[in-house]
């Protein structure tokens, strides 16, 4: 079977919301076949109420309640373990960091919004939720070369073609209980994207999820076939991935220089 093949039914068989969050009891949503804006609704809807319930904890479950301190200093960690540590990718062996415009998908209450707004050049957080937006901006208005924007749950249409250098996504992929969104958000990365630019994302690996239990808490997995078709035919070269199998999948996405797809690596 094509892996991509589940793209014709964006919602699947059937999407289930969380009422109040994790814990909350799902509910079938109806009909079962849902386009990819009925499902961007939903994901809208759902994070709207978890950012107004507890929004911090809901951007990471660690701990349910967050002072501020805290919740931005977990942030700073994130971004130094996945994105410093990264730099030889992020940059080559010549460009600054200070050079880089970079995009963040699903920026959430922006606990991860702020640190890599002193390394590089301007930051663009983008998220779903109106809720969640407000939030990021009341938390990164001091910071001038850092713009929030609420996004419309499946494209980075807001943004200028070949403008950026990295896309960036933590722990909002695995929610999307969407192939086809999934497959959106990496055609237009490769747009914005500058030749050579770099989509670093994780996804819900764990391919024994019940299709049953997907909603917008519980996302839609991607196995390694489906990611190497994910890079594809958005025109990516798949450079390397790890986790594969895991809630933690990282997959590293290339935008080639002269636009050949081929010479796939991990």
């Amino acid at each position: 079977m094509d892996p991509l093949s589940r793209l014709a039914n964006p919602a699947r068989k059937v999407y289930r919301m969380l009422r109040g969050g994790a814990g909350g009891v799902p509910t079938a949503l109806s009909p079962p076949a849902l386009s990819t804006d009925d499902v961007a609704q939903r994901m809208r809807d759902d994070w709207n109420r978890r950012a107004t319930e507890n929004g911090r904890y809901y951007v990471q479950t660690e701990r349910t309640v967050w002072p501020e301190r805290d919740f931005f200093r977990s942030g700073e960690i994130s971004v130094a373990k996945l994105v410093m540590s990264d730099m030889g990718r992020i940059c080559g062996a010549t460009r600054s960091p200070m050079d880089l415009s970079i995009i963040e998908i699903g920026c959430g209450a922006g606990r991860m919004t702020r640190m890599p707004a002193r390394i590089f050049a301007d930051v663009t957080g983008l998220d779903v939720s109106d809720e969640m937006v407000s939030q990021a901006r009341s938390s990164t208005a001091d910071l001038p070369n850092v713009r929030v924007l609420l996004g419309d749950g499946a494209t980075l249409n807001a943004l200028p073609t070949a403008s950026y250098d990295l896309v960036f996504s933590f722990i909002v992929f695995q929610h999307i209980p969407s192939l086809a969104i999934i497959a959106s958000y990496c055609n237009d990365a490769h747009r914005v994207l500058r030749p050579g630019g770099l989509f670093k994302f994780q996804v819900q690996g764990d391919t024994s999820v019940d299709d049953n239990s997907i909603d917008t808490w519980t996302g839609c997995p991607v196995s390694r076939s489906q990611a190497r078709t994910l890079a594809r035919d958005a025109g990516f070269v798949l450079e390397h991935e790890e986790g594969a199998g895991t809630q933690y999948y990282w997959l590293w996405f290339r935008k080639p220089l002269d636009n050949d797809r081929r010479g796939y690596r991990v």
